[in-house]
């Protein structure tokens, strides 16, 4: 729907939730019951503009196969080093077989001292030295390059995608916490060493080969692992539940890790090809060909290596699929990355969406008008992070430049007066110290910042700190504070102190990116060959033994397992019929996790009026209700393909925006961008053509992107992701713990999930096998539980308590020990344990026994009155549970293990000065 703006001359103001392409909320399913044909690869079904990537790409100004040179103009694609760095590029390994040149592997810490994050080699030199992994390379001479338009500022600001609206500029998602982020990898030495590896090409024929140093090739690999994801020196959740080694905690896993990193770094070399498991042997020695093997069968199944639309890729889809038929609800990046995903390793799928286009809340829309035009990101619109995003891949599969976002952001008072430097500082400055201030009251006040908002805690700090008294300080400070809620897409009151950033450690690392043309391009590739039922709102789902029927308006889909990728928003509205009833565990996530909005007016000029040397700029509001309405503009004159300009609305404003008259607000908009132009003597036109969003109002999805909200955790994520019955999946970036509210955690969340159906329909297929438990190498694992014992988080009597601290919840497991003194007899419910009574106890003397309760049982066992035996006796019969020796934990109890030795070495990472312990 259109409306004339007359007071301005505008004759084009689109609210975009008034468009038809903003359709019903979708669903339909896979059966011979399904009358009507799908849209096979469609990516310009609907309305409103919803552009193929094809059309943008055929533009003479803006996307596909152009770059954007210094003076502005655009030119053919060329090899350059921004394009070759994405995603890691061209890491030439020159592989040669003349017998195996055996490693010999030491414990071996290789320090960087730019950012004090130690990175450590896997364990070698224990005495086993004929099992370590040994790789055969040759690597050229190693030659720096300088790259001047590529200098990294300290430290580089990570930027969080929003998975519904732009995510760029001059914060990110933590804006002044960006120094206290835990990295799992040093992003200097990375970027360091992909800059050596392009000086590399640069060498010239019959340039003498020389012997790389295999423990820093080794060092890199785990570096790009951890980019990625993985642990650099533990398996992962996922590995453990898979079963990739026989023996957790040996140096079984420490080799398996070693060659898992290998071919993590070997696909990314080259992302256009299909990586064979028997490429992967020419490096390794043929006595780790079942490590090579269990780590190629986990990575290619679970969608880290050999994925994509790169035609090397899509050539292995088999023709005949004769595994289960999957229904996936959405076609979003979570769907289709899914969809794509289990197509390739031979499933039935179709994918139904309630939209008449493709993308959910990633949208690109065509804007035109004078002579000028321009792609649109409505929705999500930044590759956050180069490093490991699978993002990052696709852009390279496809050969499409990426436009590195710029950091600078001048801010520009009320009356359109620069703000001044010195008191911009000053601010953000102390902005930043109050944000540290909170994390550690939080840590104080553990029992309670679950319940308390980020907001207050601010807010009081504030007034106690004198911050912000003056009108200008408090001005610039309300915009930061209007960033942060553009970043969580909340009210700082509604998010949660205690968990509010419990994703930061996981922030992918390198540059933030534009795609030029609008991210309309992922969207288009990935549908290429999908079976897509188009405008089918699903009302209902029906699961049980038989398999699963999906209600959509009058049709009826049946299949033997469903993959629901719609928004938290519209779980949160119920519109979802399930039957039987989702578990309450499941409904009462749904209910705590927060989601919430942000709102963008787009415009269109006929002339770039702003200045094509940065790429956002600020705006202070005087009154601090108002701190979130167009405080932040994007300009996306060099991406688009046309003079855009874009003004984002957050917090309180961005709820209000929902009910302003687009008109209204291109007029304030319009206001504010003469008040701090025109002084200087340029002249500002009236638009050609602006949009509004309305993602609030959208039936779709109700809401931008999801957060953590007060009285929710980042385990509410884990929950939501959870199956039911193995006939009901989850994904989307609210499933996502690690990457939520971003582009490529939504992707992230279709691969997790196809891997989780692949399993189940292979186990519902497969005759019943023996429980074989994984066996642990126990003398390494009793110094690991002895290790991380030596710092309880609840200690009392002869009991001694450890948490996952990534996690408040309290329902999530702590483990539990019990220490005896030798000789001792195994007491009865109502016998009394033998209290230690002298703690210098040799260990060899002393009995520990173990068992796992809830965090909250923990808290309730530690206020029981009375010593050890009321202790002992409250804990087995009011929890029921049994004490086990250390073989008896179980995989819950090993996973538990696993996570609070991940945890705590990433958290000591963190702190100055410390290095990351080894994980055995």
């Amino acid at each position: 729907m259109e409306k004339v703006a007359s007071a301005l001359n505008i004759p084009a103001v689109l609210d975009a939730t008034n468009n038809s392409n903003m359709g019903e909320m979708g669903g339909g399913v896979l059966t011979s019951k399904v009358t009507s044909g799908p849209t096979l690869g469609s990516a310009s079904e609907g309305g409103g503009g919803a552009m193929p990537g094809t059309n943008l790409q055929q533009s003479p100004s803006g996307g596909g196969g152009l770059r954007r040179l210094h003076n502005g103009r655009f030119a053919p694609q060329a090899a350059r080093e921004e394009d070759l760095k994405e995603g890691f590029v061209s890491r030439v390994r020159n592989v040669v077989k003349s017998g195996d040149m055996a490693i010999t592997e030491k414990k071996k810490r290789i320090r960087i001292r730019k950012k004090k994050v130690t990175t450590v080699l896997p364990p070698g030199n224990s005495g086993v030295q004929q099992d370590t992994v040994t790789l055969t390379t040759v690597a050229q001479k190693k030659k720096r390059i300088r790259i001047r338009n590529r200098k990294r500022k300290q430290p580089e600001i990570v930027a969080k995608d929003d998975g519904t609206s732009p995510v760029e500029g001059r914060q990110s998602k933590r804006p002044a916490r960006q120094h206290a982020k835990v990295s799992t990898y040093d992003e200097s030495a990375l970027d360091a060493a992909i800059e050596e590896q392009l000086g590399m090409q640069s060498q010239g024929k019959g340039h003498k080969r020389k012997l790389g140093n295999v423990d820093k090739d080794i060092t890199m690999e785990a570096m790009i692992a951890a980019a990625i994801g993985f642990p650099r020196d533990a398996l992962t959740e996922e590995e453990i539940e898979a079963g990739v080694v026989s023996t957790v905690g040996s140096q079984e896993q420490a080799n398996y890790i070693v060659v898992r990193n290998h071919i993590l770094a070997t696909w990314r070399e080259n992302v256009n090809t299909w990586l064979e498991q028997e490429t992967v042997m020419e490096t390794i020695r043929s006595l780790h060909s079942k490590l090579v093997a269990s780590a190629y069968d986990f990575l290619l199944s679970h969608g880290y290596i050999n994925f994509g639309v790169a035609p090397a890729i899509k050539a292995k889809v088999p023709a005949e699929k004769d595994k289960a038929s999957v229904v996936v609800i959405g076609a979003g990046l979570a769907g289709l990355a899914a969809a794509r995903h289990l197509l390739a390793i031979g499933h039935k799928v179709v994918v139904v969406e309630g939209r008449l286009r493709p993308g959910g809340r990633v949208y690109t829309k065509k804007m035109e008008g004078e002579k000028v035009w321009a792609a649109a990101d409505l929705g999500g619109s930044v590759v956050t992070g180069i490093h490991g995003n699978p993002l990052g891949v696709l852009a390279r599969q496809m050969n499409l430049p990426l436009h590195k976002i710029r950091d600078q952001c001048p801010i520009y008072q009320p009356h359109g007066q620069p703000a001044q430097k010195d008191v911009d500082n000053k601010v953000e400055a102390e902005f930043n110290k109050l944000l540290d201030t909170c994390g550690k009251w939080r840590e104080n006040k553990e029992h309670t910042a679950d319940q308390v908002s980020l907001g207050e805690t601010l807010e009081r700090l504030r007034l106690s700190s004198g911050v912000g008294l003056g009108q200008e300080e408090r001005q610039l400070y309300d915009w930061h504070s209007a960033n942060l809620e553009y970043a969580n897409a909340s009210l700082l009151t509604n998010l949660s102190l205690a968990y509010w950033d419990q994703d930061d450690p996981y922030e992918m690392g390198g540059d933030h990116c534009f795609l030029p043309g609008g991210n309309v391009q992922f969207v288009a590739a990935l549908t290429e060959g999908l079976p897509i039922f188009y405008g089918k709102t699903v009302k209902a789902i029906h699961y049980g033994n038989e398999g699963v029927q999906v209600i959509a308006h009058n049709q009826v889909f049946e299949c033997d397992m469903v993959l629901c990728t719609v928004p938290l928003g519209v779980l949160k509205k119920g519109l979802i019929k399930f039957e039987p009833e989702l578990p309450k565990r499941k409904l009462d996530a749904i209910q705590r996790l927060g989601f919430g909005l942000l709102n963008k007016v787009v415009m269109l000029f006929p002339r770039v009026f702003w200045g094509t040397d940065i790429d956002t700029f600020g705006h202070l509001e005087e009154d601090p209700k108002n701190r979130g309405e167009y405080f932040l503009f994007y300009s996306y004159a060099g991406v688009s393909g046309g003079p855009l300009l874009m003004a984002l609305v957050a917090g309180e404003a961005a709820i209000k925006f929902e009910r302003t008259p687009p008109l209204e607000a291109v007029t304030r908009v319009m206001s504010i961008l003469r008040g701090i132009f025109e002084p200087k003597g340029i002249r500002v036109p009236n638009p050609v053509q602006t949009v509004c969003t309305r993602w609030g109002s959208d039936s779709l999805c109700f809401g931008s992107y999801s957060n953590v909200a007060v009285g929710a955790s980042g385990e509410d994520y884990d929950i939501l992701a959870e199956s039911v019955d193995d006939r009901l999946f989850f994904a989307g970036e609210a499933t996502n713990r690690q990457y939520p509210a971003t582009m490529h955690g939504a992707f992230i969340s279709g691969h997790r999930e196809a891997a989780k159906i692949a399993r189940a329909a292979a186990a519902r297929m497969a005759p019943p096998k023996p429980l074989i438990p994984v066996q642990k190498d126990m003398r390494l694992y009793m110094a690991t539980l002895a290790d991380l014992f030596k710092e309880p988080d609840l200690d009392f009597g002869s009991f001694s308590i450890i948490f996952d601290q990534q996690t408040k919840d309290p329902s999530s497991l702590a483990l539990v020990r019990l220490v005896y003194d030798m000789p001792v007899q195994m007491p009865s419910r109502a016998d009394t344990p033998e209290v230690r009574t002298n703690q210098s106890v040799p260990a060899e003397e002393q009995l520990h026994l173990y068992t796992t309760i809830t965090r909250q049982q923990a808290f309730d066992l530690r206020d029981v009155k009375g010593g050890d035996r009321e202790k002992y006796v409250y804990l087995c019969q009011k929890f029921g549970v049994k004490l086990v020796g250390r073989r008896g934990l179980g995989p819950a109890g090993d996973a538990l293990v696993v996570a609070i030795k991940w945890n705590r070495a990433a958290r000591n990472e963190g702190n100055e000065g410390s290095t990351m312990q080894k994980f055995s």
